[in-house]
């Protein structure tokens, strides 16, 4: 499964269009009431929005060989979020993978993650290759990861809980989690109340899903 979008809102577009371009040197277009951030093959559409409770949760995918590399050069542009002694998180069982978390543009958890499986794609600089990752709330776990699997053929990867579920593979993942659940590492906030459109590649059907009040999904 790829990840091709995620269009999220922001109240200050400008802090956040500088966070982006200036601090991650990523690319970005700059239009009136919206912002485009490219992340390899993916982009992050952010617009003009008001304010909203919770916060969102991103991952970008990097090249496992420039694991440490990366983590140098953007721990010399922000802090990272140590769990335990160190700020190198080690993936769940099962997803052979580190990341590298650090808080964005009005308190989004975003993450670095480098999959094992990533070893043979090229790297150039310290970008990422696309959105590995969206995370997102909803009011049953079980039956968001059924539809999405039954209508769109997205398989559900390990671990799978009542409260935690991603689906996809290691190019891209979509965290479906209970939205009482409180995001990691920082296990101090819930995900946004707040309008999320995901734009994927899916095995099956072509297709859009309402899988709450504000998040949608659409197969492409």
């Amino acid at each position: 499964m790829k990840i091709f979008s995620a269009r999220i809102t922001v109240q200050d577009l400008s802090a956040a269009v500088s966070f982006y371009r200036d601090l991650l040197q990523l690319p970005v277009e700059e239009h009136i009431s919206h912002a485009i951030v490219t992340v390899g093959y993916s982009r992050l559409v952010m617009e003009q929005g008001t304010a909203f409770s919770g916060v969102h949760h991103l991952a970008f995918g990097i090249a496992p060989t420039k694991f440490e590399r990366i983590r140098d050069w953007l721990g010399k542009r922000i802090r990272l979020i140590s769990v335990g002694d160190s700020d190198v998180v080690t993936g769940p069982q099962g997803w052979h993978s580190r990341s590298l978390y650090f808080i964005g543009p009005e308190g989004i958890i975003l993450e670095y993650i480098a999959h094992d499986e990533y070893s043979g794609l090229p790297f150039v600089g310290p970008q990422p290759f696309s959105i590995a990752e969206v995370g997102f709330a909803v009011e049953n776990v079980k039956t968001s990861v059924d539809l999405l699997t039954t209508e769109f053929g997205v398989p559900p990867f390990p671990p799978q809980t009542d409260t935690f579920s991603p689906v996809g593979d290691t190019d891209g993942l979509l965290i479906v989690v209970d939205k009482n659940r409180l995001w990691f590492p920082t296990l101090n906030i819930h995900a946004a109340r707040a309008p999320l459109l995901i734009e994927i590649k899916a095995p099956m059907r072509a297709g859009t899903m309402q899988l709450s009040e504000w998040t949608t999904v659409v197969s492409l």
